[in-house]
């Protein structure tokens, strides 16, 4: 069984190995990572389109925006540290995260369990706000239900936090009272209140409550109602996401087994069962040999991003009880702070994270080669590309495909300007940020390999 010092750590290097392997290969790019990009050459400034996300889409972009005014061109690189800058947000509050509770196997397991369930299967879309959002929400959780007091440090982080999430995503409408609820309960509950401590922690709770209130008004006044009415309907669609589905049954498996049995939590049983379905995430990179949708997908891990919200706040709300007077009168609770049960749920939490690496891998380098046949394509045939007539229009290839952000990304991968853009397809009606004949002029930026 791992120590919490070698679960921390191997947590921690995972995560920032694979920040850096994500940048290297310009994930960010990812649909519309690609705009991103593309508006933030031809702008020489930040890409800052959606008050409601505003301040996390900002904080993503300062490394690829000091690139720009330090002068750099190479799209290459821009794309590489717009990815960096995407990736290493949500990460370093996970850090903080498992840093709060690397002594605490139970917590620490809690922790790493949202980072194999939600963040490592669903941020493939890392442009989405949305893996910033959870972040936070578990972070601040950890913070509040650790402390021993009220201290000057806590709520100055907890004001940053809070800050960060007023425009941060939509998720913030019942994330943002439910932070505040926390930090309130906190309050009353502590022995001393110390004026200054006690002031910034109230001053963080009105900062969630205000995120809770941009975020209300983004959806009564939507950015565009079609994208609304897109996403809600999507919603169902998350059990297309095979990663997230097999590493939420593995984790559905203990938690139901540890209300109906908990002394079964000492024992090898219930992660025999929950492992079967690690198993299958470990090898679901196989599933691409067959002819069918179930399959590690690239563009299934947006449609789970409002069923994973559900999963970060119900995890919140699972450390908040284990934490308060209620967690030690449930039965649960008592066995799980027995060193056997903790090192076994430690080391089920290091597997979950481990698990998701395989398949993550699959789509990184099926990612690669679909970056890569774009840039073949562009700059082997001047003028506007049929979408039909490349490779991109065929499988597997064709799964990474959004109609709308082609001639984007076609831009963005084209080493001089004369090269290619492709088109959407001949039966693609809705919105595009250019024509295809007609692309944004950037100077002199270019990709260069």
């Amino acid at each position: 069984m791992p120590t919490t010092t070698v679960a921390y750590r191997t947590t921690v290097g995972l995560l920032w190995i694979l920040v850096l392997w994500h940048s290297w290969e310009c994930r960010g790019l990812f649909v519309d990572g690609s705009a991103f990009l593309v508006q933030i050459a031809r702008r020489q400034w930040f890409f800052d389109f959606y008050d409601p996300r505003l301040f996390a889409m900002v904080l993503g972009q300062i490394p690829v925006i000091t690139a720009v005014f330090l002068g750099v061109t190479d799209l290459h690189f821009l794309a590489q540290l717009l990815s960096l800058g995407l990736f290493a947000l949500p990460t370093a509050f996970y850090h903080l995260a498992l840093m709060r509770v690397r002594h605490d196997p139970l917590l620490l397991a809690t922790v790493m369990a949202a980072i194999g369930i939600v963040f490592m299967t669903t941020s493939f879309f890392i442009v989405g706000e949305y893996n910033t959002a959870f972040a936070i929400a578990i972070t601040v959780t950890v913070r509040l239900m650790t402390v021993e007091r009220l201290s000057i440090a806590d709520g100055a982080f907890l004001v940053a936090a809070g800050a960060l999430a007023v425009r941060t995503y939509e998720v913030m409408l019942y994330f943002g009272p439910l932070l505040a609820i926390m930090i309130c309960w906190c309050i009353w509950r502590a022995s001393e209140r110390p004026k200054i401590a006690t002031l910034l922690h109230l001053l963080a709770a009105c900062l969630f409550m205000g995120g809770m209130i941009v975020a209300a008004n983004s959806l009564i006044h939507p950015f565009s109602e079609d994208h609304l009415s897109r996403t809600a309907a999507t919603v169902l669609d998350a059990w297309q996401n095979v990663q997230f589905d097999l590493t939420l049954l593995a984790a559905l498996v203990i938690f139901i087994w540890a209300i109906v049995r908990p002394a079964d939590l000492a024992t090898r049983k219930p992660y025999v069962v929950a492992g079967f379905f690690l198993v299958l995430l470990v090898l679901s990179p196989l599933l691409v040999l067959s002819d069918t949708l179930v399959r590690p997908h690239a563009k299934s891990q947006y449609t789970a991003r409002s069923i994973a919200g559900l999963v970060i706040a119900t995890i919140v709300i699972v450390i908040w009880i284990y934490k308060s007077p209620l967690g030690e009168r449930i039965r649960m609770f008592k066995e799980l702070r027995k060193p056997a049960a903790a090192r076994r749920l430690l080391a089920f939490g290091c597997l979950m994270v481990l698990a998701v690496v395989p398949s993550d891998a699959y789509l990184t380098l099926e990612w690669r080669s679909y970056l890569q046949t774009v840039r073949t394509t562009v700059r082997n045939q001047p003028g506007v590309i049929a979408y039909e007539n490349t490779p991109l229009s065929k499988p597997p290839l064709a799964m990474l495909v959004e109609s709308w952000i082609l001639p984007s990304q076609s831009l963005a991968l084209r080493a001089k300007r004369g090269d290619g853009i492709i088109a959407p397809p001949r039966d693609f009606n809705d919105w595009q940020p250019f024509p295809p004949t007609e692309p944004y002029p950037l100077g002199l930026y270019i990709w260069r390999d």
